[in-house]
């Protein structure tokens, strides 16, 4: 496949697989090494040879299970690296000088950085159960922008909460997740509910909830925005140094003067106004905020649980917009809502369905850049680094995924946007720096990760390591040609145990071509 036909495919996977049989009824037989790759690559960010090999065999509920976890397993810790999370800085839009402003913003420039490169070393050395493409997934749905609205920064302790709290959240309630997100530091600074009052009710939080984050558009009403709005004034979170910070700092409180303390309704049901006595941070956030997303829950189940069950379903199986299986959406909806909106079950479901292992699943998703760029980290178990300078996040950003740092609040568009005429080189050229990375003892440990006793073994190895879906045996040929690097056939598996520099050339050169191809860009 050539280049240009690359950047104008067509992936009609739709048409091919909604035909079929396959659906979510449980996927019955072991695990193949195939099956065990493929969601692997949906679920982590490229798998390790030793990952595949543990996988493979096991039944789809053992695997699926040592997937996801039980939601309780601790968390990553950012306190070691990050030495600046608890670091409060004035508010650089202040009224200070210019110069100082400029410093403040400079540092939260850096330890924005800082946190992507942290995040991405989360994502290239984790481990089952795994946590990092579900919190990256929610971080796409849950959209926080670092520089927003005329170049404002979020301080970066803020997006570090945000970030822990949506993987806390990864295969809990969704219910819970829209209660805690609401009050989350970043998102209330984000969204402008930090200035929202009794007077002015901020109504940007409450239009994004119901359209980007439960529902979608045509399920809810001007009204019902204005209502939600009334409901979160008053909240506020410790952003900056020098501010009120009764709860600490960069956690959310709440001003009661600047509370509306009327009765609010929504969908229908009323949210009875408070006495002044009454209006406290803990009865206001269970009696009103809380109360507000149970509502939203109670009232509009359907089109929550399938709006989200969307979301889930272009992420982790097919990006297409508007492609989605209506039948297995529906399905997966059905469960959402009959285990009360818990996460788990529906992952669950998808990750041991039928329809997840139908081979027109399989290489039917563009990488995204983080994908791209840690997937391979991890399938060549090397760092790409430069002057020992971490350059995944640059790689990234150039090939346009900043984490925290989406176009706008509805996300990345995904699917082909991926791929265009600027980031399809780019995408060639980090690969290149990244192979780069790997010397001659790494190729060669590489190579004895797989069974190298006969040539055409090792190739079908690699070649489905590498590749989602199995090639042309002329295809085959061109690559074993330039694996074997002159080296005859019968004597590859001696010039492997040699060390032969003439293997570790051909490897250079085979994972070159490997590079080029458009189908190293699918998983």
């Amino acid at each position: 496949m050539k280049r240009r036909d690359f950047l104008s495919l067509k992936l009609d996977i739709q048409k091919k697989y909604s035909d079929s049989l396959m659906s979510l009824d449980e996927y019955t037989e072991p695990l193949d090494k195939a099956a065990a790759t493929h969601l692997l690559r949906r679920v982590t960010f490229g798998p390790t040879k030793r990952l595949i090999d543990e996988f493979t065999g096991l039944s789809v509920s053992e695997a699926v299970e040592r997937i996801l976890g039980n939601g309780t397993e601790a968390l990553p810790d950012g306190y070691e690296d990050l030495n600046w999370l608890d670091t409060a800085e004035e508010n650089p839009r202040d009224g200070l000088p210019i110069q100082i402003r400029g410093a403040i913003e400079g540092r939260h420039a850096t330890r924005h950085g800082e946190l992507k490169t942290w995040w991405l070393e989360q994502m290239r050395t984790e481990e089952a159960p795994f946590f990092e493409k579900l919190t990256l997934f929610w971080s796409t749905v849950w959209c926080i922008e670092f520089a927003y609205d005329t170049l404002e920064l979020i301080p970066p302790p803020l997006l570090y909460r945000n970030n822990q709290m949506l993987r806390r959240n990864r295969i809990g309630n969704y219910r819970d997740m829209a209660f805690d997100d609401t009050l989350n530091g970043a998102m209330l600074l984000y969204q402008s509910v930090n200035f929202s009052t009794k007077d002015s009710p901020n109504e940007n939080y409450p239009r994004e909830l119901l359209e980007l984050f439960t529902m979608g558009i045509g399920n809810y009403s001007e009204g019902d925005i204005r209502e939600m709005a009334r409901v979160l004034t008053g909240f506020r979170v410790a952003a900056h140094a020098f501010t009120p910070k009764p709860n600490g700092q960069f956690e959310s409180y709440f001003l009661p003067d600047l509370h509306d303390i009327g009765a609010k309704t929504i969908f229908g049901e009323t949210i009875p106004a408070r006495d002044i006595s009454q209006n406290s941070e803990d009865l206001v956030k269970e009696e009103e905020v809380r109360r507000m997303i149970d509502i939203l829950f109670e009232q509009r189940p359907l089109p929550i649980a399938k709006f989200i069950c969307t979301k889930i379903y272009n992420y982790f199986v097919y990006s297409s917009p508007g492609d989605a299986n209506e039948q297995i959406i529906n399905e997966l909806a059905i469960t959402f809502i009959q285990n009360d909106f818990e996460l788990k079950p529906v992952f669950a479901k998808l990750f041991k369905s039928k329809h997840f292992y139908d081979e027109n699943i399989i290489g039917c998703q563009i990488k995204t850049p983080l994908e791209f760029i840690v997937g391979l980290e991890r399938q060549l178990k090397t760092t790409y680094k430069i002057n020992e300078q971490p350059m995944a996040s640059n790689a990234c950003d150039d090939i346009e995924q900043e984490l925290y740092n989406p176009p706008n609040v509805g996300s990345w568009k995904g699917y082909r946007s991926w791929i265009s005429t600027k980031t399809y080189p780019l995408r060639r050229k980090y690969a290149v720096d990244i192979l780069d990375m790997t010397n001659h003892a790494q190729l060669i440990l590489l190579i004895k990760e797989f069974n190298y006793s006969d040539i055409d073994l090792f190739l079908n190895d690699i070649l489905s390591y590498f590749l989602p879906k199995t090639i042309e045996s002329d295809r085959v040929d061109f690559f074993k040609d330039i694996l074997l690097n002159g080296i005859s056939a019968q004597n590859w598996t001696n010039e492997v145990n040699n060390s032969s520099t003439s293997v570790t050339e051909g490897m250079r050169a085979f994972m070159s071509e490997i590079i080029l191809s458009p189908d190293f860009h699918l998983i």
